[in-house]
């Protein structure tokens, strides 16, 4: 067969083949949205359209900062790039934008808590692993895997009054959030609810016993019901919020901190309003995604307008 006769044939026979639509990462970018776990690497330049980090982070507000510093603070950042990746970090709240680098810890942990008694971080990975973040070395060491939560649920977060309390997870396969007690010597965990919403990211409990959670689906806080699991509406944060992030309270003092994380590094460091749910930024950390856990070992007293 002459050459350009089979040329023709073959392009004749491409044009003949349905479009195929050009890949814009449009269907990445709408499953990723809103996801559980940490942002992944490419997420940023493809669906934000800027490389990670070149986004100026928001301007704190400076009006916002309590009058008094408070307690010490622990925020582990699990992104895999920029300063301070990967890396537990310590502050003196609320300034979390100067916090001091302790190290590394390459595991992904999307749940932090402080044992006040001990002195000791707990944290659970994305395995169910729950163990101890080194405060000197910012190492995780796993010491039980969790077992008994439902097929699909990833891990959001880690709470407990005291060490002698129950310990709570939350849990969520992005249509439905659960809330779990656990034993931490054993790792069994035991079903307490539905919170009713669909990606509690993350839970923190008060000094009075009482939950809260952030849902990163309706960008909202709730209380919650540590005997149902029931999450009852606050209000709206105002910001729209991706990917794994954490809540903490300073029980010295009552209030409720947020790290915050919208995409591509930018993320703030918050204060929560308990009747409203509005977010009110105090501090602007390191490019990246936190979860925290304070140490409410002093008593100041200060307040946030």
């Amino acid at each position: 067969m002459h050459a350009l006769k089979l040329v023709g044939m073959i392009l004749a026979g491409l044009a003949a083949l349905p479009a195929v639509a050009a890949d814009d990462g449009t269907q990445d970018c709408a499953a990723w949205k809103n996801s559980l776990k940490r942002e992944p690497a490419w997420y940023s330049e493809k669906c934000l359209g800027h490389a990670y980090g070149a986004l100026s982070p928001k301007d704190a507000q400076a009006a916002a900062l309590p009058k008094n510093l408070g307690d010490t603070t622990y925020q582990f950042n699990m992104r895999g790039t920029g300063t301070g990746a990967d890396s537990l970090q310590s502050f003196v709240l609320p300034n979390a934008g100067t916090a001091t680098i302790i190290g590394p810890q390459t595991g992904n942990l999307y749940g932090l808590e402080y044992d006040n008694v001990a002195g000791r971080i707990y944290a659970v990975s994305d395995l169910f692993g729950f163990g101890e973040l080194n405060k000197t070395t910012g190492v995780f060491t796993s010491t039980v895997t969790i077992t008994g939560t439902a097929a699909g649920q990833s891990v959001t977060g880690l709470a407990f009054q005291t060490p002698s309390s129950p310990y709570y997870l939350s849990t969520s396969d992005g249509t439905d959030s659960q809330i779990y007690t656990f034993n931490p010597t054993t790792g069994v965990a035991t079903l307490v609810g539905n919170t009713g919403t669909p990606l509690m990211i993350d839970i923190a409990i008060n000094a009075s016993g009482q939950m809260y959670g952030h849902d990163i689906g309706t960008d909202s806080i709730y209380s919650i019901n540590t005997s149902t699991g029931v999450a009852t509406l606050i209000g709206a944060t105002g910001v729209a919020a991706n990917f794994a992030q954490g809540i903490e309270f300073d029980k010295s003092t009552g209030v409720l901190y947020a790290w915050i994380y919208e995409g591509g590094g930018v993320n703030r460091f918050a204060t929560i309003n308990l009747t409203t749910g509005a977010a009110t930024t105090v501090a602007t950390p390191l490019a990246g995604e936190y979860e925290g856990a304070t140490t409410p070992v002093s008593l100041q007293s200060f307040s946030v307008d």
